[in-house]
């Protein structure tokens, strides 16, 4: 006998699951692993693919009466396997497509449609489409303008001028199912929607985990590891994620990302420089300005007086870039943020010894007293200079403003940082009393914490 999948366990439910929950398990599910959600040519997308086309099969099977009685005769004779570890191509487990009348190169094609069905229906219950009926009696879901806001960027925009001038690939929605439009949108788009709508069907929905990059998700100044995503990956299927960090947007991307995939993908919030520059499912929120704020006259004094000190510093070594000026801050390195990974190592343990950058700190508060702003040491060879109020909590306000835009209140906030002691750069937000604080190592660390936290 041709042995099968347990596609009660594929879709997450009961053998005597009704065919409102084996729908419900269908919505969940395929939102999760969808392959649009991630880049063509992510190493994730095959996995993704198989486990989207098992889920479009399992269900196929099992929302159908007589498909799921000769099913369960098939399972109750004991011709089902727990799990499988690849999906035929064009199959459907010891039920193949052609046993339905599909031959091999429809079931990608059955499983979209499959799909859009109840696309549409999730997108109606969120008020993104609109049911009508046509003058032939054909009742058809169509975008309502709330669609086009989520999508667009453009709050409020027409449907028609936000497919003109944002996405040349929509040219005109007149007519078209909301399904097809969907089809039709770039990538980034689609993948944002899908995101949108997996968010409000995670099992930890009031809960969000925010992380520090350097020494909490990757080594200082260096790349995520795959193992690393992967469990990031799946936490995400739990609960929001999102990181906060000092640095500016590219180097973010540089260290989370891939020339292919954009770091805004892979997490819910991405915070950079604090949260001045935030992004909410791959959309850029509310800025702010460090310069704006302090005034060039004050800017430039206190420019001046780093480098002055600086200057007069024997190190072991000194590089270049010392003052880096970012959106929200400048960031102040007394070897320079050229140095090579060896040299920073060596400064660090110089500067544990030394204090090079408590006393510039010190220096700092003493000479400028009177500008409002706030000092934290983070990383191997730098420190931060920013407003008083533009610490890593400054990233707690966009947290809470979910409330208003998706009715989600996250009362659970996790955050994992390295630099938690006072002084250091994640001390504020890891001891805010709206946040649980977990203090780490190093990734290896934070892997650990989290496994044993969410059971991952």
């Amino acid at each position: 006998m041709t042995r099968q999948w347990d596609y009660y366990k594929v879709l997450g439910i009961s053998p005597s699951a009704t065919q409102q929950e084996i729908r419900n398990a269908y919505k969940r599910e395929s939102l999760k692993s969808h392959p649009d959600r991630v880049p063509v040519d992510s190493p994730d997308r095959p996995a993704r693919t198989r486990k989207f086309q098992e889920i479009s099969d399992a269900y196929y099977t099992l929302s159908d009466a007589s498909r799921r009685r000769e099913y369960d005769a098939t399972r109750m004779a004991g011709g089902v396997e727990e799990e499988a570890e690849e999906i035929p191509r064009g199959g459907a487990g010891g039920f193949p497509w052609s046993a339905f009348g599909f031959d091999t190169d429809d079931s990608e094609h059955r499983a979209s449609e499959q799909f859009g069905s109840v696309f549409e229906e999730m997108l109606r219950e969120e008020g993104l489409a609109s049911e009508d009926t046509d003058a032939n009696g054909q009742t058809q879901s169509h975008p309502t303008s709330r669609f086009w806001s989520v999508v667009a960027n453009a709050p409020g925009a027409l449907a028609g001028a936000v497919a003109g001038n944002r996405l040349g690939a929509v040219r005109d929605a007149k007519g078209k199912s909301v399904y097809d439009v969907f089809l039709q949108l770039p990538r980034s788009d689609r993948a944002r929607l899908l995101s949108e709508l997996a968010a409000k069907d995670r099992p930890l929905k009031g809960t969000i985990v925010l992380f520090d990059v350097d020494k909490t998700l990757t080594p200082a100044r260096a790349n995520v590891t795959p193992e690393m995503l992967s469990l990031l990956s799946q936490l995400r299927h739990k609960c929001a994620i999102g990181f906060v960090g000092g640095s500016n947007l590219p180097k973010q991307q540089e260290q989370l990302g891939t020339p292919s995939t954009n770091v805004t993908s892979l997490f819910d919030f991405c915070f950079a420089e604090n949260g001045l520059i935030a992004f909410r499912l791959g959309k850029p929120l509310v800025s702010n300005s460090f310069i704006q704020w302090l005034g060039e006259d004050k800017y430039q004094k206190l420019v001046n007086f780093c480098l002055l000190h600086i200057a007069k510093l024997e190190l072991p070594k000194k590089r270049g870039t010392f003052v880096e000026f970012r959106n929200g801050m400048i960031n102040v390195s007394p070897i320079g943020r050229n140095a090579s990974t060896e040299e920073r190592k060596e400064f660090e343990a110089y500067d544990t010894i030394h204090n090079i950058r408590r006393d510039l700190v010190n220096a700092l508060k003493k000479e400028f007293p009177d500008y409002g702003l706030s000092y934290s040491i983070g990383g191997e060879i730098s420190f931060d200079v920013f407003p008083t109020g533009w610490d890593k909590t400054y990233c707690l306000q966009h947290v809470e403003a979910e409330k208003d835009i998706t009715g989600i209140e996250y009362k659970t906030i996790h955050f994992f940082g390295d630099k938690t002691f006072p002084g250091g750069n994640d001390y504020e937000i890891y001891s805010d009393p709206r946040t649980i604080g977990h203090s780490v190592e190093d990734p290896d660390d934070t892997m650990r914490q989290l496994r044993e936290l969410f059971q991952l």
